[in-house]
C-alpha cells in the first residue's frame, strides 16, 4: 500500500472501514459536493486492490478551492499526466484543475461565457465545454456555447507558468443559432441529453422529446455533420470499454427517462469512401443495443467509471447510521460495482454480420460482477457528481 500523504484542502484524516472487497487494478476518484454547501466540492479516492489480504479505502485526498455551484467535471489526459477539471458554474464560472499525483490544484482559465452544468468531453489532450442548455437571453450559457481547452503543451495555468485560453469552436446545428425576432422572444427549450466519442468524432443529441437526430463533431476537421435521422438512444454519457463498444443508461421503453438499468452499445461511423468524379460522402453512425440483465433495477442515475477493456462500474453513494448506545455515527458510504464484459467476441460477431446465424448466438450481455463497499467517518451528507479510474 502506498504510503500516507497530507491531505489537500479541507481534507480530513478518516477512519475506514470495508464490507466487501473486489479487484480494481486502478483507484477511482470520486468528485462529491456536500448536499449543505454545493460549491464545497471533495476529491474521494477509493484505494486499487490487488488481491490478498490488503482491503480497500475511501478517503478524501483534496477540497476543491474556488469552485462553484454546477461545476461539471472531466478527466483530462495528455503525454504531460492526467488530471481532474472542473468548469462552469456560475457568473464567475472558470476552470479549476486537480493533479491526483501531486494534490496540487491550479486555477485554469475562464470559459468565453459562463456556463452552467456544461457537457464535458475529454480527448486527444483537449477538453471540450458544451453549453448543457444553451440560451439566447443572458445572463448565462449564451454564445460562445462549444469551446476546447488544450492540456497538450501541460497544465493551462498561469500557476505552471503556461496560459492558454479557451478556444471557441462552431455549436451543434440543432442549437438555437438562427432565430428570427419571434423565436426570439420564445426562444425554444434545448438541452444535450447524450454524448459520446466515436474515433474522431463528437457525438451529440438533444432531449428525447425533441426528435432532430444525432449530430457529430470532427475534432480535426472542426466540422458538424448529421449522422444519423433519430435520437441516440441513451441518456448522459456512454462512457468507452474499448473498441466500438460502450456502457451507458438507455431510455426506458415508452419512455423519454433512464430506465435503472445499464446496456452495452455497439457504435461505428462508416465513412463512404470518395471517388474521382464525387467527394467524400456524409458519413453514418451504426449503432446497436444489448441490454446488461445483472444491472436491472440497480442503477438509480446514469454514473459510470470505465475501468479499462470491457470493463466498467457503476457507483452509488449514501449515508449509514451506526447507533452505538445514544449517538449515532454518520458514515459516508459508498458503494462499486465492477461488471466485466465475458463474451465480447460474440457482440462484435453479432453487430459485424447480420445474418440468421449470427443473431443467434447471442441472447444478452455476460458479464462477472464485483462489488466492493466503503464506509468513511465525518463525511456523511455528500451526493457524487464524477468518477473516474486514473
Amino acid at each position: 500500500m502506498a504510503p500516507k500523504r497530507k491531505p489537500g484542502d479541507g481534507a480530513t484524516p478518516l477512519d475506514d472501514t470495508t464490507e466487501s472487497s473486489s479487484e480494481f487494478a486502478k483507484p477511482v476518484y470520486l468528485v462529491a459536493a456536500r448536499e449543505d454547501d454545493p460549491a464545497a466540492y471533495s476529491v474521494l479516492k477509493v484505494d486499487a486492490v490487488a488481491g490478498g489480504d490488503e482491503r480497500p479505502r475511501v478517503h478524501t485526498v483534496a477540497g476543491l478551492p474556488r469552485a462553484e455551484p454546477g461545476m461539471s467535471f472531466v478527466a483530462a489526459h495528455s503525454k504531460h499526466g492526467s488530471w481532474i477539471v472542473g468548469v462552469g458554474g456560475g457568473l464567475r464560472a472558470g476552470t479549476i484543475i486537480f493533479d491526483p499525483r501531486t494534490l496540487k490544484t491550479f486555477q485554469g482559465p475562464r470559459l468565453g461565457y459562463p456556463k452552467h452544468k456544461p457537457v464535458l468531453i475529454s480527448h486527444g489532450g483537449e477538453v471540450y465545454a458544451i453549453s448543457g442548455c444553451p440560451r439566447v437571453v443572458r445572463p448565462i450559457d449564451c454564445q460562445p456555447w462549444f469551446e476546447s481547452l488544450s492540456f497538450n503543451k501541460g497544465v493551462p495555468s498561469k500557476d505552471s507558468g503556461l496560459w492558454v485560453s479557451w478556444s471557441h469552436l462552431p455549436p451543434p446545428p440543432f442549437f438555437p443559432c438562427f432565430l428570427d425576432p419571434y423565436e426570439f422572444r420564445n426562444p425554444p427549450e434545448i438541452s444535450v441529453s447524450s454524448y459520446a466519442v466515436v474515433g474522431s468524432y463528437i457525438l451529440l443529441s438533444p432531449q428525447p422529446e425533441l426528435v432532430v437526430g444525432t449530430y457529430a463533431f470532427h475534432m480535426v476537421n472542426k466540422t458538424w455533420e448529421k449522422i444519423h435521422d433519430k435520437n441516440l438512444t441513451f441518456v448522459g454519457q456512454a462512457v468507452p470499454l474499448g473498441g466500438s463498444l460502450f456502457a451507458a443508461c438507455p431510455i426506458a421503453n415508452n419512455s423519454i427517462t433512464a430506465s435503472a438499468s445499464a446496456s452495452v452499445f455497439y457504435m461505428s461511423i462508416k465513412v463512404p469512401s470518395s471517388t474521382p468524379v464525387a467527394a467524400v460522402g456524409t458519413p453514418s453512425l451504426s449503432i446497436q443495443e444489448f441490454k446488461v440483465v445483472a444491472s436491472e433495477d440497480k442503477i438509480p442515475r446514469p454514473l459510470f467509471c470505465p475501468l479499462g477493456k470491457d470493463s466498467f462500474c457503476f457507483i452509488r453513494l449514501g449515508s449509514s447510521c451506526r447507533r452505538k448506545s445514544r449517538k449515532a455515527l454518520q458514515r459516508l458510504r459508498v458503494s462499486l460495482t465492477a461488471l466485466s464484459i465475458e463474451n465480447t467476441e460474440a457482440i462484435m460477431t453479432h453487430c459485424q454480420y447480420q445474418d440468421a446465424k449470427a443473431k443467434d448466438l447471442l441472447a444478452a450481455v455476460q458479464v462477472k460482477e464485483q462489488s466492493h463497499t466503503c464506509k468513511s467517518k465525518g463525511l456523511s451528507g455528500m451526493s457524487v457528481v464524477a468518477a473516474f479510474s486514473i
